[in-house]
């Protein structure tokens, strides 16, 4: 089946679920996970040595805790900016002590992240105007991402937090991980991951209608990636693995991978193993191409 024959099929407007390998292709201050944890440490010691004592410290069975990694670096960051009043952060201490003047207690640590991401600098791509293209096609966004990337291309809500309860799903933006606009809802750490999931409920329920009665496009991650494996799961925790209904979302998900010099249009099947479910593999569709354009 072709691209354009998957996304024909489906009488609602797809819902775009969008990770960092789309600000990474179009943002020159994009960053993994991993990077954007490197260069923290970086720009605070000096060298990559201290990101990777700690990051050895948070590795189970070859994988990385970066949520853990960042929990540690947190509470170096702010530390460090603490006895080191106007150093090289002088601005971030600025910024945090205004803040509590105001009885608003934000973390420098985000302070600084949310600085990171807060100007988009794009790369130069003839791309940028096609996705812009795109917003008369799409029913709404669903992000990880922490940037204004997405608001600025399609000029969509943005959403964050108990906000998402709140909306009308068609024209929104759910930034479920936080936004640079609101740095205090950055989820990062593994206590931030902690409380997110323990107020996740009412939200998981808001998206789990979205990917019932929508085709739902993931661009910007692979196929392995943990945030999709952990939507699949959160699917099949209340949709009967047997049932209709779940045949029905196996059949309307889709992942965009990136793949340099290809020009498919193909879809074509992969299976993922949902972790908790030892007698669940998911048929996800998906098709790579050099470019997240979709004809």
């Amino acid at each position: 089946m072709q691209l354009s024959d998957f996304i024909r099929q489906f009488r609602n407007h797809p819902v775009l679920f969008v990770g960092t390998g789309m600000s990474l292709r179009y943002l020159e201050n994009s960053y993994s996970w991993d990077d954007l944890l490197k260069k923290i440490c970086f720009e605070l010691k000096g060298n990559n040595e201290y990101y990777y004592d700690i990051k050895s410290n948070h590795c189970y069975d070859g994988k990385y805790k970066y949520d853990e990694i960042a929990s540690d670096i947190e509470k170096e960051f702010n530390s460090t900016l603490v006895s080191d009043r106007n150093g090289k952060f002088k601005e971030i201490n600025d910024l945090f002590y205004s803040n509590m003047e105001k009885g608003i207690n934000i973390s420098r640590f985000k302070l600084y992240i949310a600085q990171i991401f807060e100007s988009l600098k794009y790369k130069s791509s003839p791309e940028l105007t096609e996705l812009k293209k795109a917003k008369k096609n799409l029913s709404s966004i669903i992000t990880t991402n922490y940037d204004c990337m997405l608001e600025d291309i399609f000029g969509f809500k943005p959403l964050v937090g108990n906000d998402i309860l709140l909306s009308n799903p068609y024209g929104a933006l759910y930034k479920i991980h936080g936004s640079v606009d609101e740095p205090d809802k950055i989820i990062i750490t593994h206590e931030d991951y902690e409380k997110f999931n323990q107020k996740y409920e009412l939200i998981r329920a808001q998206l789990l209608s979205l990917f019932i009665h929508n085709p739902i496009i993931f661009i910007g991650y692979n196929i392995g990636d943990d945030n999709i494996k952990q939507i699949l799961k959160t699917i099949f925790t209340y949709v009967d693995p047997s049932s209709d209904a779940a045949e029905k979302v196996r059949s309307q998900f889709l992942l965009v991978e990136y793949a340099k010099d290809s020009d498919n249009v193909e879809v074509t099947e992969h299976n993922i193993d949902v972790e908790g479910f030892s007698t669940i593999v998911v048929q996800l569709s998906r098709q790579k191409s050099k470019t997240f354009i979709m004809n």
